[in-house]
């Protein structure tokens, strides 16, 4: 080895570096990879969200025919307010 004053000029990057040589395929994959599970990822966010969506839109179909129905049967103080206070909806 070189010796330049008091230090050793060590060839760190040839003694820690990989053995093997990377490329552009092993590159390609691994990134393929990564977009895969990217694109995975979002699916399953978009599933969720149209769930939440599908039990939001369901739920306020529900409470709008209770308060429709609850209107017609009940005195006239019964008030959309009061209907929905009976009802416990847990998204």
């Amino acid at each position: 080895m070189a010796k330049v004053g008091n230090y050793i000029q060590r060839d760190y990057h040839g003694t820690y570096s990989s053995k093997k040589k990377s490329t552009w395929s092993d590159f390609n994959k691994s990134w393929g990879a990564r977009r895969a599970a990217a694109a995975e990822k979002m699916q399953n966010l978009r599933t969720i969200a149209h769930n939440f969506n599908t039990i939001s839109t369901y739920s306020s179909q529900a409470n709008t025919s209770l308060v429709m129905q609850s209107r017609g049967s009940q005195s006239v103080y019964s008030s959309p307010t009061a209907v929905m206070s009976r009802i416990n909806v847990v998204i």
